[in-house]
């Protein structure tokens, strides 16, 4: 026993021993990141057209290789102890391309090819398998906000090649040999970053890679257009680009070689970062439209609705996410991502109070976020599975029903996630609660009202989208059922907006609750015959190859009176759609017109 709590003290010992260096040695390192802005910027080489007479000592050029051997071990550690992120990544690519290449399968088997806007394939229809790495490696930086730079250089790198091999066949012959440029100008940036002692032949080359990479990145700059998505974007950045290798020149020229490659990799980093988003965007784009396409063919609809609105909403969220990625990669080449972050999260994650309410700034952000997102999802949900709210097509009402009930989910799971995300206290929100009840009694009836009827529409059914009903005066196809108010399409094509309330308190007729046949009266003088059961005969022979007449439901004719040479009559025809009587009518009207005037009858 006494031999084991040695053991235990000894232990104990070493532990302190390696905790009291572990701090000294963060220590340090804060010490020499707070001087490295100094340092960077200060004269650390002769001027190009000067002599350097300084080499560095055999204990700095050790100190060196300490520094690149311990690069080394941080890579292997950071691989080790982020095994997890590499599996979440790579478990997001897989669904993705399982996603995109069941999409593909749908179209391809219907026979059908989705060219982008300018009608050539796009890069999912080249090779999903890549489409996915793309993917993978442009969202990385969000999977390693404390990488070694090492590895983001060697990720970096895979998507460059990536890139070069998804857009070899999709660019113009120029623009892609200004790509390769580019990509060998990356490489060559790579390889400079790790020079400490420049010869003056290592300067040069700095000088020749920033003069090269502003040549090529404007050529490649003119060639963008029509070929590659936010070309706002990426002018912004190819200028910035330019820039940076122009104040990289001058710093190399002025002696200061640690800012000049500083600048020169962060540069072409944020270049090639910016050119791989573009594509990124394009894919996602490509693959949410892929999605709206197979929707429709897998739900029997004609896939050809417009999705314009649908891209926009999502093309906004994927420029936001673009930025957010741009600017990782960006601040970290430049050694300014902890600083930035550190003061963001500082700002936001502040706990600030008004009167006994504590909130965070990041905390109201989170919420509205949320409960943006959560509206996004609702209001586009339906178009992922086919539905695109057209009124020319069959409606299929369990699946719009279904669908309303997943937009009510979305809203209700989207508020509960932002108000706990928010930090908000529950016991402030029974007083909110308390306060929005002594709101009601007030004058917020009529909204509560429409809320909980919405809520009856749907989960009760009167009616669906899709039914052709009469609401009080109005007479129209149910288009939208919210959970404020609902929306009928009638046969003039005016929208009109009726409060769910109204809805419940007014009688309901629906023609198509059950079926979607609805009859058809028509009362008709017919000249030429006495004989009843001619004209019978006669009526309904004329009308056999109506379109929108019923086959299974047969005519039906009542007598009203008889006339010296025929009869006032009522005929009964049902119509396959209860949306389209006024057509079904006319389409009758024509066909007894011409039926009973080849029968020697007429129509009075």
């Amino acid at each position: 026993l006494r031999a084991r709590l040695n053991e235990v003290n000894s232990l104990k010992t070493r532990t302190s021993a390696h905790l009291i260096a572990v701090a000294r040695l963060q220590e340090q390192v804060n010490t020499l990141l707070g001087g490295s802005a100094a340092r960077v910027f200060r004269k650390g080489a002769p001027y190009l057209w000067e002599t350097d007479a300084t080499h560095l000592s055999d204990t700095a050029r050790t100190s060196l290789a300490r520094a690149y051997e311990g690069e080394r071990k941080a890579v292997r550690f950071y691989f080790r102890k982020t095994g997890q992120k590499r599996l979440l990544l790579l478990l997001i690519g897989v669904l993705f391309g399982a996603w995109v290449f069941r999409n593909l399968r749908t179209l391809k088997r219907h026979g059908r090819t989705d060219p982008d806007e300018h009608g050539r394939p796009g890069y999912l229809w080249s090779g999903y398998i890549v489409g996915s790495l793309v993917m993978m490696f442009c969202v990385a930086p969000l999977f390693d906000l404390y990488a070694p730079s090492a590895y983001i250089e060697s990720m970096q790198f895979l998507l460059v090649v990536i890139l070069t091999i998804i857009c070899w066949r999709r660019w113009p012959r120029h623009l892609f040999l200004s790509w390769v440029v580019m990509a060998v100008l990356f490489v060559c940036f790579s390889f400079s970053h790790h020079v400490i002692d420049p010869s003056r032949w290592q300067r040069a080359a700095l000088l020749g890679l920033n003069i090269l990479s502003i040549v090529f990145g404007t050529r490649f700059l003119r060639g963008i257009k029509g070929h590659l998505r936010l070309q706002g974007f990426l002018r912004f950045i190819v200028i910035l680009h330019n820039v940076m290798n122009a104040l990289s020149l001058i710093c190399n020229i002025t002696g200061r070689y640690a800012l000049a490659q500083l600048l020169g990799n962060a540069a072409i980093f944020s270049f090639m970062q910016a050119v791989g988003l573009s594509v990124f965007s394009s894919i996602w784009t490509e693959a949410i439209r892929l999605q709206l396409v197979a929707g429709r063919l897998r739900s029997g609809a004609t896939p050809d609705a417009d999705f314009t609105s649908v891209l926009a909403s999502f093309r906004r969220i994927l420029l936001v996410l673009v930025l957010a990625l741009w600017l990782i990669v960006f601040s970290t080449n430049l050694s300014l991502y902890t600083w930035a972050l550190t003061q963001i999260t500082g700002f936001l994650g502040t706990s600030r109070q008004i009167g006994e309410a504590t909130f965070t700034f990041g905390g109201i952000l989170l919420f509205f976020f949320i409960i943006f997102v959560a509206h996004l999802l609702q209001k586009q949900v339906g178009y992922f599975f086919g539905d695109a709210d057209r009124d020319d097509e069959p409606a299929n009402k369990g699946r719009r029903s279904r669908l309303l009930i997943i937009k009510l989910v979305l809203l209700c799971v989207g508020y509960l996630l932002a108000v706990a995300a928010s930090g908000v206290p529950v016991d402030k929100i029974t007083i909110v609660l308390g306060a929005l009840g002594v709101g009601i009694g007030l004058g917020l009836q009529n909204i509560v009202n429409n809320f909980v009827s919405g809520i009856i529409l749907i989960f009760d059914r009167p009616l669906q989208i899709g039914d052709v009903v009469e609401v009080g005066k109005h007479t129209g196809r149910v288009r939208e059922i919210g959970v404020r108010s609902s929306t009928l399409l009638t046969s003039d094509g005016a929208e009109v907006i009726i409060p769910n309330g109204d809805i419940l308190s007014e009688q309901i007729v629906n023609w198509t609750h059950t079926h979607t046949q609805r009859r058809i009266e028509m009362e008709l003088t017919v000249n030429g015959s006495r004989d009843r059961q001619a004209v019978v005969d006669a009526l309904v022979d004329s009308i056999g190859g109506a379109r929108l007449v019923s086959t299974t439901r047969h005519p039906s004719v009542q007598f009203v009176r008889p006339l010296e040479n025929g009869f006032v009559l009522r005929f009964y025809v049902w119509c396959v759609d209860a949306a389209r009587t006024g057509e079904a009518r006319s389409e009758v009207m024509l066909l007894l017109h011409e039926g009973l005037r080849e029968r020697g009858l007429s129509l009075g």
